[in-house]
């Protein structure tokens, strides 16, 4: 296999270290710096997007990939959104078993995805643009100062979208 081929593990592994990035920064400033925290979840965004693009040119998808990637989205996109929502909000009880169900919701999505063949269609909401709208919502509640309430509703309509059964087609580049 040519070193080339391992380009699209190698932007997986970047997205996994971003979102293990975006976690322990949560965990050693706290709510300090929340455009920083953001910014590494939507970096690892652009890395999920890369590395299936990538691994579609160079016609180098494997099943060890598929794995990975599934492995990676759910820390930067399941596991990293939810620490950054409890920095960031009240850590109620409620945030706390909404932030439950998304993240099993998130990895019931994945391994779904990952037992069956992929027809061009995504069936529900993928666990990346669910973590992206979670991450970025939930700092624009910060800001505004919105209440427990919105917050939570929002958190549970992202986990019920993800394991939904509504399509949406791939969009394809290039």
């Amino acid at each position: 296999m040519k070193l080339v081929n391992h380009l699209p593990n190698a932007l997986t592994i970047l997205n996994l270290a971003l979102g293990l990035s975006a976690i322990l920064l949560t965990f050693r400033v706290g709510c300090q710096y929340p455009q920083r925290i953001l910014f590494l979840i939507l970096m690892g965004g652009l890395c999920d997007f890369l590395d299936g693009f990538v691994a579609r040119k160079l016609n180098a998808t494997s099943a060890i990939g598929k794995q990975l990637d599934s492995f990676a989205d759910l820390v930067t996109f399941g596991v990293a959104p939810v620490v950054f929502l409890h920095c960031i909000s009240s850590g109620s009880l409620w945030i706390t078993m909404a932030s439950a169900l998304f993240l099993i919701a998130g990895a019931w999505r994945l391994a779904n995805y990952n037992t069956n063949e992929f027809d061009g269609h995504f069936r529900g909401l993928p666990i990346t643009m669910a973590g992206i709208l979670l991450s970025g919502v939930s700092l624009v509640c910060y800001y505004l100062g919105v209440g427990c309430f919105a917050t939570v509703l929002m958190v549970v309509i992202l986990a019920l979208m993800m394991i939904s059964s509504f399509k949406l087609k791939r969009i394809s580049v290039g």
